[in-house]
């Protein structure tokens, strides 16, 4: 038997606008490695996240919840948060009853599979806190031992999409600090904290002594559409007991008012 087709979002934190040519390369990522009656639609954030630190990703985190909301309404059968460090996951799996897959969260316990020490190649020093948290929030600080910055914005990343120069300086220091990791800290899969690298690289074999190099963004995908069969089997997406519970829709309508600012 046949699954029938689902429709997933993809919920980007960069900007429609400015960060055109990433989003557009990314639809035709996605769509080319999708599953079979699975599509998959990209939306980003404006402003896009790029002051890096705790308080973008709180007001970009409190953004994408009001576009999942959305999706939810408009008949998606999950969404994909597309941003390694997992903004608001856990406030979004409780204003909807469809799947919310978190980019970090889902590629992470997939590359646990893969092997037995992970290690990350995160954009900025300013999220080694933030990954250390998240790592943590997630039971993983025993698998995923080892995260180092590549020291670059994501307009630099998003600006080697078009310049092969850009692209394999960048390589090169991702495979550099992948190699340390390997020495220094006995990692068997290495993948980047996030989908700009993930992308750039998506179609070239990047390779690592002693290492798999595992693309995060196809992980998550994949987590993303087995969470639309799970969550057809077992008729709801999450737990609402504890954690997830249900928020009431006098939250959600509040949290909505809050963004749209009326």
């Amino acid at each position: 038997m046949s699954n029938p087709p689902s429709r997933i979002l993809y919920q980007s934190f960069t900007d429609p606008t400015v960060h055109q040519p990433y989003l557009s390369r990314l639809q035709a990522y996605l769509t080319e490695i999708a599953a079979p009656g699975v599509t998959y639609e990209v939306r980003g954030i404006s402003p896009a996240d790029t002051q890096l630190g705790r308080l973008s990703e709180l007001r970009c985190g409190v953004q994408s919840v009001a576009g999942i909301v959305a999706a939810a309404e408009e008949g998606f059968d999950a969404v994909l948060v597309g941003h390694f460090q997992d903004a608001c996951l856990y406030e979004a799996r409780t204003a909807v009853d469809i799947p919310v897959i978190g980019h970090g969260e889902a590629s992470m316990l997939q590359a646990c599979m893969l092997g037995g020490r992970i290690g990350l190649v995160t954009l900025d020093p300013v999220y080694l806190s933030w990954h250390s948290e998240q790592i943590a929030r997630y039971g993983l600080s025993s698998r995923v031992v080892d995260v180092r910055p590549l020291r670059i914005t994501p307009d630099q990343a998003v600006a080697a999409y078009d310049d092969d120069a850009a692209y394999q300086s960048i390589k090169d220091t991702f495979v550099s600090l992948a190699i340390t990791m390997v020495q220094e800290s006995g990692v068997d899969v290495v993948m980047s904290a996030g989908g700009l690298f993930a992308l750039l690289s998506a179609r070239d074999h990047v390779e690592v002594p002693g290492a798999l190099v595992a693309n995060p963004t196809l992980l998550a995908v994949r987590q993303a559409e087995a969470s639309v069969a799970i969550t057809r089997a077992m008729g709801t997406p999450v737990s609402r007991g504890g954690t997830f519970a249900r928020a009431t829709p006098q939250a959600v309508k509040e949290l909505l008012t809050l963004v749209k600012g009326n």
